[in-house]
């Protein structure tokens, strides 16, 4: 048999032994119906080769991922250390290459409790200083915890420490074949998340910042945070590309649950931005948290990502951005208004409520005339012509419309950020503004504009404040009076640096 052969037998043998393992315990009715497998603590370990030269080793609880080198292979957490012997005689059917590398993505003792045993199980020493066969590597505030913890409870054993523990955002090697990023995202599930990119094999191992069995375990108490998260799913959604219609591509593995791709994370990370968005809105209202919990904020993913028993809960989920969000409400309330629109925050409607006067009876007004100003119009976003840097900016859909009366300009924007975006837009704000170059508020929104006529076919427009960041954009009307081009340079209102072409079309 040849050595190509040889290779095909294991990996199908491992496919059959994969199905056998995945199907226990299920009737035959049940075998009828689609399967996701939750890759649950059962105790019985599975291998699945995921894509490239990396493979999931799944079913002890927390996730292990494994990439083939030519000479040596690289690990990604270790699981606790009783399920060491399954593991690793697990790992020895992928290949019988010694393991050289690992990364601990938090100092969780489901990640790192393996790490004596995975480091030693090549059977010989690095170099001098090390009695073990690899490199552990970890961010600096998770070797911290494990070695020194500051909350009074005891050091792990010091065969578990990393070696190699680091504080950049972003580590880069090139050790087994392929270059890996090692990406910190700052306060997500902890304070020392990472998350490991194979680049050449398309894959992400993602530690707890995503997960697909549970709501996001906030560990406040070590540093995690709720925006963490979110941000970190958004950065998940940068790195991943999609094979065909957001499905296919990268591959995303989370610490707990079942292999991903870029739909899966987006789902996900919107399920969650709405969640914290309506605990945003009964904050601003002034509601306790137990009328948040009443209020079912979390009803619509309860079937999905909920749970009422084990180590955390719907409810502790919810105590956890409830705190978050009263802590922080100015930074919640602004992340809310990007997300949704204006005129759907009751808050805004009733801050700064009047006495309501008597009704009067509606008046008629005259049709509108067309200004004739060449800018006037319905405008659509060209997302083939357009570009956005970074990439993660660029919306699904957007609208603006101008119109214009005497020397006041309104200018409204509707974005959308789903996929197929046929429902409400996700933002959208509206401001009237002279063209003569002075500051006009921006309804609703922390917030002011400037707009200024540069010639009959051109607009300096500029927007600050703390909801809307800085932004200075130029207006330009194509000869033909069909393409509207905008382009812009600024900060978004976290600091973050951007520039844009937006290319728009009339309608």
């Amino acid at each position: 048999m040849t050595r190509h052969a040889c290779l095909v037998a294991a990996l199908l043998a491992i496919g059959a032994a994969t199905t056998t393992i995945a199907q226990q315990g299920r009737t035959a009715k049940d075998l009828a119906k689609p399967y996701r497998p939750a890759y649950a603590s059962t105790g019985q370990i599975e291998v699945l080769p995921v894509q490239g030269s990396v493979y999931l080793v799944a079913g002890a609880g927390s996730n292990v991922t494994v990439q083939v080198g030519p000479n040596a292979l690289f690990v990604v957490d270790t699981n606790v250390a009783a399920m060491s012997d399954k593991i690793l005689s697990a790992i020895k059917t992928i290949s019988p290459l010694p393991i050289r590398y690992i990364v601990n993505t938090s100092a969780d003792l489901d990640h790192v409790g393996g790490n004596e045993r995975f480091a030693k199980s090549a059977g010989d020493t690095l170099n001098a200083f090390y009695e073990q066969g690899a490199r552990v590597y970890a961010q600096e505030n998770a070797y911290a915890r494990m070695t020194n913890p500051k909350d009074g409870s005891a050091a792990l054993p010091s065969a578990l420490w990393p070696t190699d523990a680091f504080a950049a955002p972003l580590k880069s090697l090139f050790v087994t074949g392929e270059p890996i990023e090692i990406i910190h995202p700052p306060a997500a599930h902890t304070d020392s998340d990472l998350m490991v990119f194979f680049r050449k094999s398309d894959v992400v191992s993602a530690g707890d910042v995503f997960v697909t069995n549970g709501y996001p375990v906030i560990d406040a108490r070590h540093g995690g945070t709720m925006k963490g998260v979110l941000d970190g799913l958004n950065r998940l959604i940068d790195i991943a590309i999609p094979e065909y219609n957001s499905m296919g591509g990268t591959r995303i593995i989370p610490g707990h649950g079942r292999i991903a791709n870029e739909i899966d994370v987006v789902e996900y990370r919107d399920a969650m931005t709405i969640i914290a968005d309506r605990i945003t809105q009964l904050v601003l209202e002034g509601k306790t948290v137990e009328q948040v919990k009443t209020a079912g904020v979390s009803l619509d993913f309860d079937g999905v990502y909920g749970a009422t028993s084990g180590p955390w809960t719907t409810d502790m989920f919810v105590d956890a951005v409830y705190r978050e969000v009263k802590s922080d409400t100015p930074a919640w309330r602004a992340r809310l208004l990007r997300n949704v629109p204006a005129n759907e925050l009751p808050f805004l409607a009733t801050s700064n409520a009047k006495p309501a006067a008597a009704p009067t009876k509606p008046k008629v007004m005259p049709a509108r005339k067309d200004s004739g100003d060449p800018l006037e119009g319905k405008w659509a976003l060209n997302l083939f012509s357009s570009s956005y840097e970074p990439a993660s900016l660029m919306p699904y859909r957007r609208e603006m419309t101008v119109t214009f009366n005497g020397t006041e300009a309104t200018h409204t924007i509707l974005s959308w950020r789903r996929p197929q975006g046929n429902g409400s837009p996700l933002s959208t704000y509206s401001y009237t503004a002279r063209l003569d170059g002075k500051e006009y508020p921006i309804p609703n929104f922390a917030g002011k504009v400037t707009l200024k006529r540069l010639d009959a076919n051109a607009i300096e427009r500029t927007m600050a404040g703390e909801d809307v960041g800085n932004e200075t954009a130029t207006w330009t009307l194509s000869a033909d009076r069909k393409t509207l081009t905008v382009v812009a340079k600024g900060t978004d209102s976290a600091g973050v640096p951007y520039v844009s072409t937006q290319v728009y079309e009339r309608q």
